[in-house]
C-alpha cells in the first residue's frame, strides 16, 4: 500500500510550528530561570563591592582629617615660633639701641687713633628705627594690659610686671607702670560676674549631697577655689563665701589663689576676702606689700 507523501509547504509549516513552540517554551520557562540565577549571583558581588568602597572612603576621610589636624597644629606652632623670634629680635634691637649711644669708661679711655676702628665695631641703629622699636614695644605692653582686662589673664599682667623690672626695657619703664596701673584701676572699680550668681550645686553635686551653699564647709570651699578645672565664676564665688570661714587654713588658701589663680577676677576676690578677714586694706595685686605684712605677723608676739 502506498504511503501518502507530505507536501513541501506542509513540511515547512510543521517546522515553523516546532520552532515557535520552542521559542515560547524558552521565553516562558528557561529565560526567567537564567535571569533569576544571574541576578542572585550578581547581587552579593555588587553589595560586597559597595561595602568595600564605603570602607575605603571612610579610611581615606579619616586619614585626610588627621593630616589636616597635623597641618593646623604645625601652622599654629610655626606662627607662635615666628612671634617669639620677632619679639626676641625686637628686644635685642632695643638693647643694641640703648647700648649704642652710651659709651663705657673703657671706650672713653681709648685714644683718638682707635676711634674709627671702635666706631666700625659698634652696633648702630638709626633714630627712626629706634623709634619704631620703641613704638612696637609700647604696643606690646598695651596689648598685655588689654588681655589682662578683657580676658582676666594673669600671664599678661605678669608680663607687665616683668617689663617693669627688666633693665633692657628701662626706656619703657614708665609705660609698663602706666599699663599696670590701668589694669589695677579697672579691677578696682569693675566686676565681671553677675552679682546674683550662685554656685550651680545640682550640677556640681549630682548625688544631692549638697543642696545649699551654706552646706559647704570651709575645707570644701577652699578645695573648689584651688581647682582650676572649675569655671572661674565658681572659684570666685567660693572665694567670696570664705569670708565667714573659721578655718585657720582659709587665709593661706586665699593667698595661694591671689598669687596663682589664672583668672584676675578670682585673684581680686581672693584679695578682697582676705582684706576683710584681716581688717587691712592693700593696693590691688600688690603682692610685695602683702608678703611684707604677712612676715610682720609671723614675727609679732
Amino acid at each position: 500500500m502506498r504511503q501518502p507523501r507530505v507536501s513541501w509547504p506542509g513540511f515547512i509549516f510543521a517546522q515553523l510550528l516546532v520552532v515557535l513552540a520552542w521559542a515560547v517554551f524558552y521565553r516562558t520557562i528557561i529565560s526567567p530561570q537564567i535571569q533569576s540565577q544571574s541576578a542572585s549571583a550578581a547581587t552579593p558581588t555588587a553589595s560586597s563591592d559597595t561595602t568595600a568602597m564605603a570602607a575605603g572612603l571612610s579610611r581615606a576621610s579619616e586619614q585626610i582629617t588627621a593630616l589636616q589636624k597635623q597641618i593646623d597644629a604645625q601652622r599654629k606652632e610655626r606662627e607662635r615660633t615666628q612671634a617669639q623670634l620677632q619679639e626676641m629680635a625686637d628686644r635685642m634691637a632695643l638693647v643694641i639701641k640703648q647700648n649704642s649711644f652710651v659709651p663705657s669708661a673703657e671706650k672713653s679711655a681709648l685714644g683718638s687713633a682707635n676711634v674709627s676702628e671702635v666706631a666700625a665695631m659698634l652696633p648702630s641703629v638709626s633714630p627712626s628705627t629706634s623709634e619704631l622699636i620703641l613704638l612696637k614695644e609700647r604696643n606690646r605692653l598695651t596689648s598685655y594690659a588689654d588681655k589682662a582686662i578683657a580676658l582676666g589673664s594673669r600671664d599678661s599682667l605678669q608680663a607687665l610686671v616683668e617689663a617693669m623690672f627688666d633693665p633692657a626695657m628701662k626706656d619703657l619703664n614708665h609705660a609698663a607702670q602706666a599699663e599696670f596701673r590701668r589694669v589695677q584701676s579697672y579691677y578696682d572699680f569693675s566686676i565681671n560676674i553677675d552679682p546674683g550668681f550662685t554656685l550651680p550645686l545640682q550640677e556640681m553635686f549630682k548625688d544631692g549631697s549638697i543642696r545649699a551653699e551654706a552646706d559647704l564647709s570651709p575645707s570644701m570651699l577652699a578645695e573648689l577655689l584651688q581647682d582650676v578645672k572649675q569655671p572661674w565664676e565658681n572659684r570666685l564665688r567660693c572665694a567670696y563665701l570664705l569670708r565667714a570661714s573659721t578655718d585657720k587654713k582659709t587665709n593661706s588658701a586665699l593667698i595661694k589663689a591671689l598669687k596663682e589663680d589664672p583668672s584676675l577676677d578670682v585673684a581680686k576676690q581672693a584679695q578682697t576676702t582676705f582684706e576683710k578677714r584681716v581688717g587691712r586694706k592693700f593696693r590691688l595685686f600688690d603682692m610685695p606689700s602683702i608678703d611684707a605684712w604677712l612676715q610682720t605677723q609671723k614675727t609679732a608676739p
